[in-house]
């Protein structure tokens, strides 16, 4: 798809002319996530500002956003600009950084399964789901079914943090960043984890239905070892 002097595909139009933040956030997630803005590409705020239809402000404050996230860096003289793809030893380092902290998340929301059952049986059903839909003949390469599938995939884990107990727990995780930097690789090598995920995160529902700890703990760390090997072949 053919660049604007933006960094921003010539497709990018007008949105809604008191535009949130949040949506600007969400455009340019897309964008990056899915390769429409390639790496080291400029993102001038004014640019994409004009482009949009809306004024600086909620563009600068999404970009403020996604810095924080990894994929758009800020440097001095030169402003905002698309970071390039995580290496296969940086996600290995991200999945192996979720292990330390989720195991112990898991351990956590073992004292409250009876509260934690209910949200993780939810999100596993809206997992296996996307799952289903995204692995249909013809649909693997769809954007807005990878997007969703990603997301119930990480909202299986944020049941999990939301019942831990601690909030800097699940704020380290999600400081991580982990569920983009995944979707934009899947993008970029055009496959996806979605045969094996959803019988891991089985696993670690079984172990809670059980009411057994151990096994719990022991299944978020092996489908979280076995997520790093994925992440970094």
């Amino acid at each position: 798809m053919k660049k604007s002097a933006g960094g921003a595909a010539h497709s990018l139009g007008p949105i809604r002319a008191k535009a949130l933040p949040d949506d600007v956030y969400d455009l340019l997630l897309d964008m990056l996530t899915w390769g429409t803005l390639e790496p080291d590409a400029p993102l001038s705020i004014d640019r994409l500002a004009q482009s949009l239809g809306i004024s600086p402000t909620p563009v600068r404050e999404a970009l403020a956003r996604l810095e924080h996230t990894g994929l758009v860096r800020r440097t001095v003289h030169r402003g905002y600009r698309v970071s390039p793809p995580m290496s296969q030893a940086q996600m290995y380092e991200l999945a192996d950084a979720r292990l330390v902290l989720e195991t112990g998340a898991m351990e956590r929301a073992m004292r409250n399964v009876e509260e934690l059952l209910p949200d993780l049986e939810e999100a596993y059903e809206n997992h296996a789901h996307s799952a289903h839909e995204l692995l249909k003949s013809g649909n693997s390469g769809k954007h807005d079914l990878l997007r969703k599938y990603f997301e119930d995939d990480w909202s299986f884990h944020e049941a999990i943090l939301a019942h831990c107990g601690n909030r800097y727990i699940a704020q380290s995780v999600d400081s991580l960043s982990f569920r983009v930097h995944r979707m934009r690789q899947a993008v970029g090598m055009g496959t996806t984890d979605a045969t094996v995920a959803v019988p891991e995160h089985l696993a670690i529902l079984e172990a809670v239905r059980k009411h057994d700890t151990a096994e719990a703990i022991e299944q978020v760390r092996d489908h979280l070892t076995k997520l790093g090997t994925r992440v970094a072949d």
